[in-house]
């Protein structure tokens, strides 16, 4: 658990009203000391007139600033997430949408109330992508087609489609699917009599959480297509050129060790994304990534969140580009936000990670976006917030048990209702009555016998963090 300190709110924030000491409280965050880098504030949450700006469906909040409404100051984005795809899709202000906080204040000293309305297109429908899992809208603007408008993309979990949503330079039109070589529909497994190799381009493996961003990451005046995800990090060249992107095969992404990169180092072995036949070659499974040029060197940078479950992870971590005769490669991944004792430095999981000038002073900003773990219809949970999902063995936010009712103890009569007795036989019965006894006893049982049951109300709601940057005297 954490070891706290009050943070004084800056700005118009201060002037929000109270907050619970477990919402505004953060262990000791250290400068990570790199070079070029802007050197971080202790972070602030965002906050409307009441409450914290927030996401509610299953968190996963992915902040961004744009002027939404035209009048010269940046809003708050906030996109979210929700199952949509298949026959859901849409499902309009019930999908994986974008919430938007419109800024009531100046453009360097944002202010927000605590309502919002649903991004549209340039046609009034809410802007949506479909998710079957756990990533959510993630908005990241880039002009991908050379017209001097910055266009807004977001990436999905599978298929692994990324969305380019074109501006007008008056709004957004309806998304469209990016072209990519290979099909992002393919769910290749060699456990289920796949041919191909594990991990190639007809995979599951390959295509699932497609997280995005862009970048010239070549040097050659286009912007190129970076992901993270079940197939590490990986780099797709636009091979369309500056005014028609198209993408070729995804890359490994490469240290100058030519090793892949990693956010995540573990001893025990890497868990699977659902559907996966291999451990993620960035050793989490769910990196998302955002090209920067952190330290302002003129190349390209990674800051690149993860799952944030286990001890060892990162709230962020840095990779340095480096150009090399072989292209561009990274330094070995650095943790941006290290703390005293390697306990978390932002409450809940699953960041995301944007960078602005919050504040128009000429540094850039660190713009956080989390799932913390409320319970009992609502509330900050410090327990679940501030300790690992790894230790406390509760699901990650898009998996909350808090939706559903409390399920009772599986017996042989309640299984019988939805097993086909007859095909399954006496002794198979048995084994599977048995086998779901024994996961309730681990999971829900469990936290009845230790005093937890109010952690089976668990809902993540998003939030959203600021740490301003300081110029770095070196």
């Amino acid at each position: 658990m954490k070891t706290v300190r009050t943070v004084v709110l800056v700005g118009a924030l201060a002037a929000c009203g109270s907050l619970a000491a477990d919402e505004m409280d953060f262990p000791r965050i250290l400068d990570a000391g790199i070079s070029g880098t802007p050197k971080l504030s202790e972070p602030f949450l965002v906050r409307g007139t009441t409450e914290p700006i927030r996401t509610g469906k299953h968190g996963l909040a992915a902040p961004a600033l744009w002027d939404w409404n035209g009048d010269g100051k940046r809003d708050l984005l906030v996109g979210e997430f929700e199952t949509n795809s298949g026959e859901d899709f849409p499902m309009g202000p019930d999908g994986s949408t974008i919430r938007v906080y419109l800024n009531v204040g100046t453009d360097s000293e944002p202010r927000f109330t605590d309502e919002f309305e649903w991004a549209r297109d340039t046609g009034g429908t809410i802007l949506e992508v479909p998710q079957w899992c756990c990533i959510g809208f993630t908005p990241q603007f880039v002009d991908l087609d050379d017209d001097g408008h910055l266009d807004m993309i977001t990436g999905q979990y599978h298929p692994g489609e990324v969305t380019w949503f074109r501006s007008t330079g008056d709004g957004f039109l309806p998304g469209v699917k990016l072209l990519q070589e290979g099909d992002p529909t393919a769910d290749g497994n060699p456990m289920f009599g796949y041919d191909g190799e594990p991990g190639d381009i007809g995979t599951f493996d390959y295509w699932v959480y497609s997280s995005a961003s862009f970048g010239d990451l070549d040097d050659d005046g286009d912007q190129d297509l970076v992901v993270g995800g079940g197939s590490g990090l990986r780099m797709s060249e636009n091979i369309g050129g500056p005014t028609s992107p198209s993408f070729g095969k995804r890359e490994l992404l490469l240290d100058v060790h030519g090793k892949p990169l990693k956010i995540l180092e573990r001893d025990d072995m890497a868990e699977t994304l659902p559907g996966a036949s291999s451990p993620p070659a960035d050793g989490d499974g769910k990196s998302s990534p955002l090209v920067v040029d952190w330290n302002n060197d003129g190349t390209p940078d990674l800051l690149v969140t993860g799952s944030y479950r286990h001890p060892n992870s990162h709230a962020v971590t840095f990779f340095q580009g480096v150009k090399t005769d072989a292209g561009l490669r990274f330094q070995p991944g650095v943790d941006l936000l290290p703390t005293g004792n390697g306990e978390k430095a932002l409450p809940g999981s699953g960041q995301r990670v944007y960078v602005d000038d919050w504040n128009r002073d000429g540094v850039k900003d660190l713009i956080i976006g989390a799932s913390v773990a409320t319970v009992n219809g609502g509330e900050f949970s410090d327990e679940l917030s501030w300790e690992w999902e790894d230790v406390t063995k509760v699901e990650s936010a898009g998996k909350d048990p808090g939706r559903y009712p409390p399920r009772e103890r599986p017996t042989r009569e309640s299984m019988a209702e939805f097993l086909n007795l007859e095909a399954l036989g006496e002794e198979r019965l048995e084994e599977t009555v048995r086998m779901n006894q024994e996961y309730w006893d681990e999971t829900i049982g469990r936290l009845h016998k230790e005093g937890k049951s109010h952690w089976l109300t668990l809902r993540h709601q998003g939030r959203v963090y600021v740490m301003l940057g300081e110029q770095r005297t070196e």
